[in-house]
Protein backbone atom coordinates (compact mmCIF):
# COMPACT_ATOMS: atom_id res chain seq x y z
CA UNK A 1 0.00 0.00 0.00
CA UNK A 2 1.14 3.55 -0.46
CA UNK A 3 1.86 5.08 3.05
CA UNK A 4 0.49 8.31 4.13
CA UNK A 5 3.55 10.90 5.33
CA UNK A 6 3.58 11.66 8.63
CA UNK A 7 5.25 11.60 11.94
CA UNK A 8 4.60 7.80 12.21
CA UNK A 9 5.03 6.81 8.79
CA UNK A 10 8.62 8.44 8.57
CA UNK A 11 9.61 6.64 12.13
CA UNK A 12 8.55 3.53 10.71
CA UNK A 13 10.04 3.87 7.74
CA UNK A 14 13.44 4.60 9.52
CA UNK A 15 13.45 2.48 12.00
CA UNK A 16 13.58 -0.39 8.85
CA UNK A 17 15.86 1.56 6.71
CA UNK A 18 18.44 1.86 9.92
CA UNK A 19 18.15 -2.01 11.00
CA UNK A 20 17.97 -3.17 7.12
CA UNK A 21 20.97 -1.05 6.21
CA UNK A 22 22.80 -1.12 9.31
CA UNK A 23 22.75 2.51 9.78
CA UNK A 24 23.50 3.77 12.99
CA UNK A 25 22.38 7.19 12.74
CA UNK A 26 19.17 9.04 13.28
CA UNK A 27 17.94 9.20 9.50
CA UNK A 28 15.69 11.62 10.45
CA UNK A 29 18.61 13.97 11.15
CA UNK A 30 20.26 13.02 8.13
CA UNK A 31 19.79 15.76 5.28
CA UNK A 32 20.70 13.24 2.45
CA UNK A 33 17.79 10.47 3.54
CA UNK A 34 15.59 13.29 4.36
CA UNK A 35 15.81 15.18 1.09
CA UNK A 36 14.73 12.48 -1.13
CA UNK A 37 12.44 10.88 1.51
CA UNK A 38 10.64 13.88 1.00
CA UNK A 39 10.36 14.10 -2.61
CA UNK A 40 9.72 10.57 -2.95
CA UNK A 41 6.91 7.91 -2.82
CA UNK A 42 6.38 5.44 0.14
CA UNK A 43 5.09 1.85 -0.35
CA UNK A 44 5.15 -0.69 2.56
CA UNK A 45 3.23 -3.79 3.47
CA UNK A 46 1.70 -3.09 7.07
CA UNK A 47 1.48 -6.14 9.66
CA UNK A 48 -1.36 -4.49 12.15
CA UNK A 49 0.46 -1.03 12.71
CA UNK A 50 3.61 -2.24 12.13
CA UNK A 51 5.58 -1.62 9.06
CA UNK A 52 7.17 -5.38 7.33
CA UNK A 53 8.34 -4.35 3.88
CA UNK A 54 9.02 -1.19 2.91
CA UNK A 55 10.28 0.72 -1.12
CA UNK A 56 11.24 4.03 -2.05
CA UNK A 57 9.95 5.73 -5.42
CA UNK A 58 11.66 8.77 -6.03
CA UNK A 59 10.61 10.98 -9.60
CA UNK A 60 12.82 12.02 -12.11
CA UNK A 61 12.75 12.92 -15.76
CA UNK A 62 15.14 10.96 -17.96
CA UNK A 63 16.58 11.75 -21.64
CA UNK A 64 16.45 8.93 -24.52
CA UNK A 65 17.49 10.13 -27.44
CA UNK A 66 15.02 13.76 -28.05
CA UNK A 67 12.46 12.63 -25.84
CA UNK A 68 12.41 13.11 -22.28
CA UNK A 69 10.65 11.17 -20.23
CA UNK A 70 9.88 10.23 -16.50
CA UNK A 71 11.38 7.53 -14.53
CA UNK A 72 11.01 6.64 -11.26
CA UNK A 73 14.11 5.24 -9.61
CA UNK A 74 13.71 2.51 -6.81
CA UNK A 75 15.89 2.64 -3.70
CA UNK A 76 15.63 1.39 0.11
CA UNK A 77 14.34 -1.76 -1.01
CA UNK A 78 13.67 -3.73 2.52
CA UNK A 79 11.97 -6.01 4.74
CA UNK A 80 12.53 -7.48 8.82
CA UNK A 81 14.12 -10.81 9.02
CA UNK A 82 11.50 -12.51 10.14
CA UNK A 83 9.17 -11.14 7.28
CA UNK A 84 11.60 -11.95 4.19
CA UNK A 85 10.35 -14.60 2.18
CA UNK A 86 6.81 -13.95 2.44
CA UNK A 87 6.33 -12.27 -0.97
CA UNK A 88 5.64 -8.77 0.41
CA UNK A 89 8.40 -7.26 -2.09
CA UNK A 90 6.65 -8.91 -4.89
CA UNK A 91 3.33 -7.55 -3.77
CA UNK A 92 4.89 -3.89 -3.52
CA UNK A 93 6.36 -4.03 -6.50
CA UNK A 94 3.33 -4.89 -8.55
CA UNK A 95 1.28 -2.52 -6.82
CA UNK A 96 3.86 0.28 -7.51
CA UNK A 97 4.49 -0.93 -11.14
CA UNK A 98 0.30 -0.42 -11.48
CA UNK A 99 0.54 3.00 -10.09
CA UNK A 100 3.63 3.87 -12.15
CA UNK A 101 1.79 2.45 -15.27
CA UNK A 102 -1.56 4.71 -14.54
CA UNK A 103 0.53 7.95 -13.91
CA UNK A 104 2.43 7.70 -17.55
CA UNK A 105 5.71 6.63 -16.11
CA UNK A 106 6.94 4.20 -18.46
CA UNK A 107 10.51 3.34 -16.77
CA UNK A 108 11.95 2.48 -13.56
CA UNK A 109 16.11 2.33 -12.82
CA UNK A 110 17.52 0.57 -9.68
CA UNK A 111 20.74 -0.05 -8.23
CA UNK A 112 20.60 -4.14 -7.26
CA UNK A 113 22.30 -5.72 -4.69
CA UNK A 114 21.21 -9.10 -6.31
CA UNK A 115 21.02 -9.22 -9.65
CA UNK A 116 19.46 -12.18 -10.10
CA UNK A 117 16.88 -10.92 -7.29
CA UNK A 118 15.61 -8.08 -9.18
CA UNK A 119 15.62 -9.94 -12.32
CA UNK A 120 12.35 -11.66 -11.02
CA UNK A 121 10.32 -8.38 -11.23
CA UNK A 122 11.51 -7.62 -14.96
CA UNK A 123 15.01 -5.72 -14.31
CA UNK A 124 18.08 -6.52 -16.13
CA UNK A 125 21.26 -4.53 -16.42
CA UNK A 126 21.61 -1.61 -18.72
CA UNK A 127 24.12 0.93 -17.23
CA UNK A 128 27.89 0.12 -16.68
CA UNK A 129 31.24 2.40 -15.80
CA UNK A 130 34.13 2.10 -17.74
CA UNK A 131 37.17 2.61 -14.78
CA UNK A 132 40.45 3.36 -15.33
CA UNK A 133 42.78 2.59 -12.92
CA UNK A 134 46.41 3.79 -13.26
CA UNK A 135 49.23 5.25 -11.49
CA UNK A 136 51.72 8.34 -12.20
CA UNK A 137 53.90 6.29 -14.55
CA UNK A 138 50.06 6.58 -17.19
CA UNK A 139 50.40 10.67 -15.91
CA UNK A 140 53.78 11.42 -17.67
CA UNK A 141 54.06 13.72 -19.94
CA UNK A 142 51.26 15.56 -19.46
CA UNK A 143 51.74 19.14 -19.09
CA UNK A 144 49.43 22.33 -17.11
CA UNK A 145 47.64 25.04 -19.94
CA UNK A 146 49.30 27.85 -20.71
CA UNK A 147 46.66 29.77 -22.97
CA UNK A 148 43.67 27.41 -21.56
CA UNK A 149 42.74 28.01 -17.96
CA UNK A 150 42.34 25.23 -14.90
CA UNK A 151 39.06 26.59 -12.74
CA UNK A 152 38.79 24.73 -9.40
CA UNK A 153 36.64 25.37 -6.37
CA UNK A 154 33.37 23.27 -4.74
CA UNK A 155 29.83 22.98 -5.45
CA UNK A 156 29.26 25.83 -3.71
CA UNK A 157 30.69 27.93 -5.71
CA UNK A 158 28.57 29.38 -7.72
CA UNK A 159 30.32 30.18 -11.05
CA UNK A 160 31.62 26.63 -10.45
CA UNK A 161 27.86 25.09 -10.32
CA UNK A 162 26.90 27.38 -13.28
CA UNK A 163 29.84 25.56 -15.20
CA UNK A 164 29.26 22.03 -14.53
CA UNK A 165 25.26 22.49 -15.22
CA UNK A 166 25.51 24.08 -18.25
CA UNK A 167 27.93 21.39 -19.29
CA UNK A 168 25.58 18.44 -17.98
CA UNK A 169 22.31 19.97 -19.61
CA UNK A 170 24.40 20.68 -23.21
CA UNK A 171 24.94 16.69 -23.46
CA UNK A 172 21.55 16.10 -22.44
CA UNK A 173 20.50 17.96 -25.40
CA UNK A 174 23.06 16.60 -28.17
CA UNK A 175 20.14 13.87 -28.24
CA UNK A 176 22.55 10.88 -28.05
CA UNK A 177 21.85 10.33 -24.75
CA UNK A 178 19.77 7.07 -23.62
CA UNK A 179 18.90 6.96 -20.56
CA UNK A 180 20.22 9.81 -18.84
CA UNK A 181 19.03 11.62 -15.63
CA UNK A 182 17.39 15.01 -15.86
CA UNK A 183 18.80 16.29 -12.54
CA UNK A 184 17.23 18.54 -10.52
CA UNK A 185 18.49 21.29 -8.41
CA UNK A 186 17.48 19.41 -5.26
CA UNK A 187 19.18 16.19 -6.43
CA UNK A 188 22.42 17.88 -7.25
CA UNK A 189 23.00 19.75 -3.46
CA UNK A 190 22.01 16.07 -2.25
CA UNK A 191 24.70 14.24 -4.67
CA UNK A 192 27.11 17.35 -3.02
CA UNK A 193 26.19 16.37 0.40
CA UNK A 194 26.46 12.59 0.25
CA UNK A 195 29.59 12.85 -0.87
CA UNK A 196 31.74 14.65 1.10
CA UNK A 197 34.79 16.84 0.44
CA UNK A 198 33.95 16.36 -3.46
CA UNK A 199 36.20 18.94 -5.79
CA UNK A 200 35.65 20.21 -9.04
CA UNK A 201 37.77 21.59 -11.79
CA UNK A 202 36.64 23.42 -14.40
CA UNK A 203 38.48 23.24 -18.20
CA UNK A 204 38.18 26.95 -19.80
CA UNK A 205 39.41 27.17 -23.25
CA UNK A 206 41.59 30.31 -24.32
CA UNK A 207 37.73 32.35 -24.37
CA UNK A 208 37.40 31.04 -20.75
CA UNK A 209 34.37 29.03 -22.50
CA UNK A 210 33.67 25.98 -20.31
CA UNK A 211 34.73 22.92 -22.37
CA UNK A 212 35.18 20.12 -19.21
CA UNK A 213 35.16 19.01 -15.76
CA UNK A 214 36.05 16.61 -13.01
CA UNK A 215 34.93 16.12 -9.75
CA UNK A 216 37.12 14.05 -7.47
CA UNK A 217 37.89 13.40 -4.42
CA UNK A 218 41.60 12.29 -2.51
CA UNK A 219 40.91 9.45 -0.09
CA UNK A 220 42.51 5.81 1.04
CA UNK A 221 45.71 7.02 -0.87
CA UNK A 222 44.10 7.22 -4.07
CA UNK A 223 42.65 10.43 -6.33
CA UNK A 224 39.19 9.32 -7.28
CA UNK A 225 37.47 10.90 -10.24
CA UNK A 226 33.71 10.50 -9.93
CA UNK A 227 32.61 11.93 -12.80
CA UNK A 228 34.51 13.80 -15.87
CA UNK A 229 33.45 14.96 -19.25
CA UNK A 230 34.80 17.22 -21.75
CA UNK A 231 33.96 18.22 -25.21
CA UNK A 232 37.37 17.74 -26.88
CA UNK A 233 40.60 16.34 -26.52
CA UNK A 234 42.58 19.44 -25.33
CA UNK A 235 40.08 19.44 -22.25
CA UNK A 236 40.74 15.83 -21.63
CA UNK A 237 44.67 16.12 -21.30
CA UNK A 238 44.36 19.97 -19.28
CA UNK A 239 42.07 17.65 -16.66
CA UNK A 240 44.98 14.78 -17.27
CA UNK A 241 47.31 17.40 -16.70
CA UNK A 242 45.77 18.72 -13.29
CA UNK A 243 45.35 14.94 -12.13
CA UNK A 244 49.60 14.86 -13.04
CA UNK A 245 49.70 18.08 -10.69
CA UNK A 246 49.30 15.50 -7.53
CA UNK A 247 51.93 12.53 -8.60
CA UNK A 248 54.61 13.47 -6.00
CA UNK A 249 51.97 12.95 -3.02
CA UNK A 250 52.32 8.70 -4.13
CA UNK A 251 48.80 8.81 -5.10
CA UNK A 252 47.03 5.98 -7.18
CA UNK A 253 44.50 7.29 -9.48
CA UNK A 254 41.16 5.90 -10.24
CA UNK A 255 38.30 7.40 -12.96
CA UNK A 256 35.37 6.46 -13.76
CA UNK A 257 33.57 7.48 -17.43
CA UNK A 258 30.93 5.84 -19.75
CA UNK A 259 31.19 2.52 -21.23
CA UNK A 260 31.68 4.16 -24.64
CA UNK A 261 34.33 6.72 -24.02
CA UNK A 262 38.12 6.72 -24.91
CA UNK A 263 39.86 8.32 -22.38
CA UNK A 264 42.56 5.61 -23.07
CA UNK A 265 43.22 7.26 -26.28
CA UNK A 266 44.41 10.53 -25.32
CA UNK A 267 47.16 8.73 -22.93
CA UNK A 268 50.14 8.33 -24.72
CA UNK A 269 51.02 4.79 -23.03
CA UNK A 270 48.13 2.68 -22.72
CA UNK A 271 50.02 0.08 -21.12
CA UNK A 272 50.14 1.78 -17.87
CA UNK A 273 46.07 1.59 -17.81
CA UNK A 274 44.37 -0.68 -15.99
CA UNK A 275 40.31 -0.46 -17.69
CA UNK A 276 37.46 -2.62 -16.24
CA UNK A 277 33.95 -2.38 -17.33
CA UNK A 278 31.40 -2.64 -13.93
CA UNK A 279 27.55 -3.12 -14.22
CA UNK A 280 26.20 -0.71 -12.40
CA UNK A 281 22.36 -0.19 -12.67
CA UNK A 282 19.29 -2.05 -13.71
CA UNK A 283 16.27 -1.03 -15.47
CA UNK A 284 12.64 -1.79 -16.64
CA UNK A 285 10.26 -1.41 -19.00
CA UNK A 286 7.10 -0.43 -17.43
CA UNK A 287 5.49 0.69 -20.54
CA UNK A 288 6.79 -0.78 -23.80
CA UNK A 289 4.87 1.46 -26.15
CA UNK A 290 6.09 4.54 -24.62
CA UNK A 291 9.75 3.70 -24.72
CA UNK A 292 9.67 2.56 -28.17
CA UNK A 293 8.77 5.43 -29.00
CA UNK A 294 11.69 6.82 -28.00
CA UNK A 295 13.96 4.89 -29.73
CA UNK A 296 15.54 5.31 -33.14
CA UNK A 297 16.70 2.59 -36.03
CA UNK A 298 19.45 2.52 -38.51
CA UNK A 299 17.05 1.94 -41.54
CA UNK A 300 12.91 2.77 -42.50
CA UNK A 301 10.24 0.41 -42.11
CA UNK A 302 7.87 -1.76 -40.73
CA UNK A 303 7.99 -4.81 -38.56
CA UNK A 304 6.56 -6.83 -35.17
CA UNK A 305 7.79 -6.97 -32.34
CA UNK A 306 6.17 -9.70 -29.35
CA UNK A 307 6.56 -8.95 -25.65
CA UNK A 308 6.63 -12.39 -23.56
CA UNK A 309 6.51 -13.06 -19.80
CA UNK A 310 5.97 -9.80 -18.45
CA UNK A 311 3.99 -10.99 -15.71
CA UNK A 312 4.03 -7.40 -13.98
CA UNK A 313 3.07 -5.55 -16.32
CA UNK A 314 0.75 -7.64 -18.45
CA UNK A 315 -0.07 -4.60 -20.43
CA UNK A 316 2.93 -5.05 -22.25
CA UNK A 317 2.58 -8.62 -23.78
CA UNK A 318 1.23 -9.17 -27.54
CA UNK A 319 2.34 -8.70 -30.51
CA UNK A 320 3.43 -5.11 -31.49
CA UNK A 321 3.76 -3.00 -35.03
CA UNK A 322 6.69 -1.13 -35.15
CA UNK A 323 6.73 1.77 -37.60
CA UNK A 324 9.26 4.59 -39.04
CA UNK A 325 7.46 7.76 -39.45
CA UNK A 326 9.57 10.45 -40.50
CA UNK A 327 12.06 8.89 -37.31
CA UNK A 328 9.66 8.72 -34.90
CA UNK A 329 8.57 5.10 -34.44
CA UNK A 330 5.21 4.42 -33.84
CA UNK A 331 4.14 1.01 -31.58
CA UNK A 332 0.62 -0.22 -32.06
CA UNK A 333 -0.89 -3.83 -30.73
CA UNK A 334 -1.88 -6.00 -33.89
CA UNK A 335 -3.06 -9.48 -33.96
CA UNK A 336 -0.61 -11.13 -36.07
CA UNK A 337 3.09 -12.98 -35.90
CA UNK A 338 6.14 -11.28 -34.80
CA UNK A 339 9.12 -10.78 -36.48
CA UNK A 340 11.01 -10.63 -33.14
CA UNK A 341 10.29 -12.08 -30.08
CA UNK A 342 11.62 -11.83 -26.49
CA UNK A 343 10.66 -11.68 -22.68
CA UNK A 344 10.68 -7.94 -21.56
CA UNK A 345 13.83 -8.56 -19.82
CA UNK A 346 15.84 -9.48 -22.93
CA UNK A 347 14.09 -6.35 -24.82
CA UNK A 348 15.33 -4.10 -22.00
CA UNK A 349 18.45 -5.11 -22.59
CA UNK A 350 18.43 -4.51 -26.75
CA UNK A 351 16.18 -0.76 -25.90
CA UNK A 352 18.08 0.58 -22.70
CA UNK A 353 21.38 -1.26 -22.43
CA UNK A 354 24.59 -2.27 -24.84
CA UNK A 355 23.04 -5.71 -26.01
CA UNK A 356 22.29 -5.53 -29.93
CA UNK A 357 19.55 -7.32 -32.25
CA UNK A 358 21.62 -9.08 -34.00
CA UNK A 359 23.68 -10.32 -31.07
CA UNK A 360 20.38 -11.04 -28.75
CA UNK A 361 19.12 -13.19 -32.11
CA UNK A 362 23.06 -15.05 -32.27
CA UNK A 363 22.95 -15.64 -28.43
CA UNK A 364 18.95 -17.12 -28.46
CA UNK A 365 17.44 -14.16 -26.31
CA UNK A 366 15.40 -13.67 -28.91
CA UNK A 367 13.61 -15.50 -31.68
CA UNK A 368 13.50 -14.64 -35.00
CA UNK A 369 10.74 -15.63 -37.37
CA UNK A 370 11.86 -13.41 -40.23
CA UNK A 371 14.74 -11.37 -40.19
CA UNK A 372 14.18 -7.56 -41.27
CA UNK A 373 18.10 -6.77 -40.48
CA UNK A 374 17.48 -3.88 -38.36
CA UNK A 375 19.12 -2.72 -35.46
CA UNK A 376 18.24 -0.14 -32.64
CA UNK A 377 21.02 2.70 -32.04
CA UNK A 378 21.82 2.88 -28.82
CA UNK A 379 23.41 6.08 -28.25
CA UNK A 380 25.57 6.60 -24.64
CA UNK A 381 24.93 7.38 -20.82
CA UNK A 382 27.44 10.13 -20.11
CA UNK A 383 26.88 10.89 -17.14
CA UNK A 384 25.63 8.24 -13.84
CA UNK A 385 23.06 8.79 -10.90
CA UNK A 386 22.82 6.02 -7.68
CA UNK A 387 19.11 5.51 -6.09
Amino acid sequence: MKLRKNADTLKQVTDLIEYAFLKNDDLTQNNTFMSRYLHSADYGIMNGDKLESYLMVTPFQSHIFSKSIQMAGIGYVASYPEYRGQGGISKLFKEVFHDLHEQNIPLSNLAPFSENFYRQYGYENTIYQKVYSFDKNALKGFKMPKKRKLLRGKWNDLEIQNYVVQLYEAQLHTKAERNTVVRPQWWWNRINEYYPYRNIVISLDENERPRGYMVYRIYNSTFHVEEMYYLDRNSAKDLLAFMASHISSRLKFKVIMPTNGLLEDVFPEQQFLNITLVSYMMSRIIDFKKIMSCMQLNRLGTFNIEVTDDQLCPWNNGVWEIEDYEGTLLCNKVEGDPDYSASINNWSKILLGELTLSRAIEAGDVHCNRNQRIEFKKGKISFYDYF
